[in-house]
């Protein structure tokens, strides 16, 4: 157990150090209110989980890369927080970006998981 918490928090930290990289590359080049930097990564973390899980990734790959990595990279809360801003601003962007956030995450998993069995 100490050897899985262990992976699980370097990858977390990882995961987190390169979702604050990303953001603020993203934020650097677009002024725009739509949360473009959380699809990204939400969606990135989702094709990176679906190639591990479709892979059969051994168990401290997983913890390592599936909990660590993609659990402090993606972000659930952040996701909802900016659909409700959004929503309060504006209706038709909001929506759309619930609807593009996780059609997003669920095509790429998909993808991911496919890439990772042929792999």
């Amino acid at each position: 157990m100490g050897v899985s918490i262990l992976l699980i928090a370097l990858g977390g930290s990882v995961g987190a150090i390169g979702r604050f990289i990303v953001a603020n590359v993203v934020k650097r080049f677009s002024s725009s209110r739509f949360p473009k930097a959380t699809l990204l990564i939400n969606g990135f973390g989702s094709l990176l989980l679906g190639i591990l899980v479709g892979r059969g990734a051994e168990e401290n790959v997983m913890f390592f890369f599936g909990i660590g990595v993609c659990g402090a990279f993606t972000t659930f809360s952040t996701l909802n927080w900016e659909v409700l801003r959004l929503l309060q601003e504006n209706i038709k962007m909001g929506l759309f970006y619930f609807f593009a956030s996780y059609l997003t995450g669920i095509v790429f998993g998909a993808a991911g998981y496919a890439m990772g069995m042929a792999l």
